[in-house]
């Protein structure tokens, strides 16, 4: 429960901000809670009424709040940025990347509500809840509806690292050229960074692809000569929705309009390979940009 009080807490906000966005929370959680039983549905589908550990960031605009359902060990963490205007991209990034939440949801409040009384901000947080059971309601509604798997690859793994990167590269002539920028924006980006094997080594390099983009939190694909392997596992990324980066030359036609993937285009020259590793680097860290200031 986003209200719950038993959580070990941490954080760099003032006391007395904290007991405010305790209070709303309180209240909003009460609508949550009445609007569930009104509409007859099933007590935790709306994933804010299980237990929870929770991150709650107060930015210029909007205070966010980032959760995700822990059996034990839950944690509230509270935190203030103004020099920030969190998205809600930029919020699940960050629940990813900073907080190492790999299914979390996420709740958005104007900041001006904290400074509400109860009366004043109720039909705010009315709309607020009525979206959020919506959006967990249609989120079930999804993963009832999925289409049941059988991967030839075997059992996904369910665990994940926060801070690694798995590099899906070309074979052949001229593999290096791009290699070796990646490699050390990555490593410079403070991400752990793993090369795929040769799916043509097998059927045992195929499951060690499988394992590593299920275990991976960022997939780069060198797109450069349409490799079948970087294919074959870039396909595999985006059906178990990996976030992705694509590299390519200049002029090639790759996967627009595809969420959670972003794109570097490069001229094949050595000039602009140059500034490939600069650009993949701020990339990167758009994407591990932190809302907790040092």
């Amino acid at each position: 429960m986003l209200n719950e009080t038993t959580r070990t807490r941490s954080g760099d906000m003032a006391p007395e901000l904290q007991a405010k966005v305790d209070k709303l929370l309180e209240e909003f959680m009460e609508i949550v809670d009445a609007m569930v039983d009104d509409r007859h549905l099933q007590k935790g589908i709306a994933r804010s009424q299980l237990p929870s550990s929770m991150v709650a960031i107060i930015d210029r605009e909007r205070l966010t709040i980032l959760a995700q359902f822990r059996a034990s060990d839950r944690f509230a963490s509270y935190f203030t940025n103004p020099k920030l205007a969190l998205t809600p991209q930029q919020a699940a990034n960050s629940a990813q990347w900073e907080f190492g939440f790999v299914d979390a949801f996420i709740i958005q409040f104007p900041k001006s509500l904290l400074d509400h009384d109860t009366a004043e901000r109720r039909a705010a947080l009315e709309k607020v809840a009525s979206d959020h059971i919506d959006s967990e309601f249609l989120r079930l509604e999804g993963l009832l509806s999925l289409m049941r798997t059988r991967p030839i690859f075997g059992t996904a793994s369910s665990a994940q690292n926060a801070r690694s990167a798995l590099l899906l590269l070309p074979q052949g002539e001229g593999r290096e050229k791009n290699r070796d920028a990646i490699l050390s924006a990555t490593l410079s980006c403070g991400l752990s960074a793993e090369e795929t094997t040769d799916i043509r080594n097998g059927k045992a390099a195929v499951r060690e692809m499988w394992s590593a983009i299920n275990e991976t939190a960022l997939i780069i694909a060198d797109l450069t000569g349409a490799d079948p392997a970087v294919m074959y596992g870039l396909g595999i990324a985006h059906t178990v929705g990996k976030q992705t980066i694509l590299i390519y030359p200049q002029g090639s036609r790759y996967l627009t309009d595809i969420p959670k993937v972003g794109r570097i285009e490069y001229e094949e020259s050595d000039v602009d390979r140059t500034g490939l590793e600069e650009r993949l680097s701020d990339m990167v860290r758009s994407m591990l940009q932190p809302v907790a200031e040092d």
